[in-house]
């Protein structure tokens, strides 16, 4: 499992200073999610060795049922027509809670690279429509640890990592998305030609 700051990503869920889980003042339905049993479920049925889908909209999904959606866009300059491409957390949710408001947000995914780094596996590759893009950290056994999902960055289909930097070029050698693999929220993503 990768190594993270940010305990709630980490694979489980913040723990009080007795070792329960901190729960204090939260719904039924968000204690549920936050002990993972609903979240978990929602992500093994979603992710395993028949299908891999991803909620289909930019988003970290992680296998603990946490979602960071994220807000990814391009701005160009009207007076020299640079165009520069941003990605950034927008806040944080569980998959319970998405899907109690749209349970059919889920796109299938496919492989079209992988890359092996210090023991950890990262695969990337299309969307259900060839808009879209996704990356994955995976376990041994094929299971989800986290997922990013990008709706409009087209097939990611080179994958490296150097200096803790997990890059992904899409299909047209044209955008660049770098991910921090110690901190997955820090995502740069850079257009290499118009």
């Amino acid at each position: 499992m990768i190594e993270n700051t940010d305990k709630r990503h980490a694979g489980g869920v913040p723990a009080a200073a007795d070792g329960t889980a901190e729960t204090a003042g939260m719904s039924d339905s968000c204690k549920a999610g936050a002990l993972g049993t609903v979240n978990n479920q929602i992500i093994a049925e979603h992710w395993n060795k028949e299908r891999q889908e991803l909620p289909g909209f930019d988003c970290i999904v992680y296998a603990n049922g946490d979602v960071t959606i994220l807000n990814c866009y391009s701005l160009t300059n009207s007076s020299t027509g640079e165009r520069k491409l941003f990605c950034r957390p927008r806040c944080d949710t569980t998959i319970a809670s998405i899907e109690k408001y749209d349970a059919a947000e889920w796109t299938g995914v496919d492989e079209w690279a992988r890359v092996e780094h210090e023991e950890k596996t990262f695969i990337g590759g299309d969307g259900a429509m060839g808009n879209m893009g996704f990356i994955a950290h995976i376990d041994g056994d094929g299971d989800l640890i986290w997922g990013i999902f990008f709706w409009n960055t087209n097939p990611l289909k080179e994958l490296t990592v150097t200096g803790g930097i997990l890059s992904a070029v899409n299909e047209h050698s044209e955008l660049r998305v770098e991910i921090n693999i110690e901190n997955i929220t820090e995502i740069t993503m850079t257009v290499l030609r118009e």
